[in-house]
């Protein structure tokens, strides 16, 4: 069996929030999407365009689940010679920083972490209302950071629209004609008050993952690099963990986590090493070149 590999581009249509651990009263956002938010989404729409009056979204999500991989999406910027994506990576001394891939990396148009988001993200206030005398409830004032749908430039004014860019293995042909009905996209956090709805621009077959060599002949997906651009786990990298936590929907009231810390986007190893796309999203070293 072989994967075919596409690339998709989904451009937004409204702030998009994908929520990071919170500081203080500050709700963070994360700067990429997760394969697993990504999957949430494509299968809430297909259930959707695929159901009656009761959506089966049980048994989508297990068939989106074993026949696709998908990489996770990162901001995309416009330009006069199409989209460009934005990519993470930790370098010592300096933390996390961004780079602009068009197919090249150009290293020296690196930004910091603080300097990116900035031109990135914008906050939205809020707060939460007690009923009892329809008046703000004490101590739930709130800010949440959200992509905006323009990007900042330097010197303030507004750039080019923001899109989202990524990659999805799928096993054959049935499970991509089911992926191409998809064409509008609502994810994230607070949706139902109009956040992160994407529209997608495009959906091609591609060779490669941002530049990257990938193997397709393999039971999950592989693909060659020093970088990583998921969470993955491995022993010793450059970079920083996380914890991933999340809701278990088929036992109420649990909670869902990954037993080990993994090491973030952006983090690198000390040469190029072969990882396999899970269906989680999540990324797992899978050898090491001799």
């Amino acid at each position: 069996m072989t994967w075919a590999l596409h690339r998709w581009i989904w451009q937004l249509d409204g702030p998009l929030y994908v929520g990071a651990p919170p500081a203080g009263s500050l709700n963070r956002a994360r700067l990429y999407v997760p394969a697993r938010a990504l999957w949430g989404a494509v299968t809430a729409e297909l259930a959707r365009l695929e159901g009656t009056d009761q959506p089966k979204y049980d048994a989508v999500g297990s068939e989106v689940h074993e026949q696709t991989r998908f990489t996770y999406l990162y901001p995309a910027e416009h330009s006069e010679k199409g989209w460009y994506a934005w990519l993470p990576e930790y370098r010592e001394g300096d933390g996390r920083v961004w780079l602009p891939i068009a197919g090249v990396r150009r290293p020296a148009a690196a930004q910091t972490e603080r300097r990116f988001r900035s031109r990135l993200l914008s906050t939205r206030p809020g707060t939460a209302m007690d009923p009892s005398n329809d008046a703000a409830d004490v101590g739930s004032l709130r800010e949440t950071e959200c992509i905006q749908t323009r990007w900042r430039q330097n010197d303030g004014s507004v750039g080019s629209a923001v899109a989202m860019v990524g990659f999805v293995f799928t096993r054959d042909e049935t499970i991509k004609r089911r992926l191409d009905r998809v064409e509008v996209l609502f994810l994230g956090g607070d949706s139902r008050y109009g956040l992160g709805r994407m529209r997608r621009i495009a959906f091609d077959g591609a060779e490669q993952i941002f530049g990257l060599s990938v193997e397709r002949g393999t039971q999950d997906p592989q693909v060659r690099t020093q970088r990583v651009l998921a969470h993955a786990e491995a022993t010793t990298m450059r970079g920083d963990l996380e914890c991933l936590v999340g809701w278990d929907y088929q036992k109420p009231g649990k909670v869902q986590k990954v037993a080990d810390p993994l090491w973030m986007p952006g983090s690198e190893g000390t040469s190029d090493a072969v990882w396999s796309l899970l269906p989680d999203g999540t990324w797992k070293l899978a050898e090491r070149p001799a």
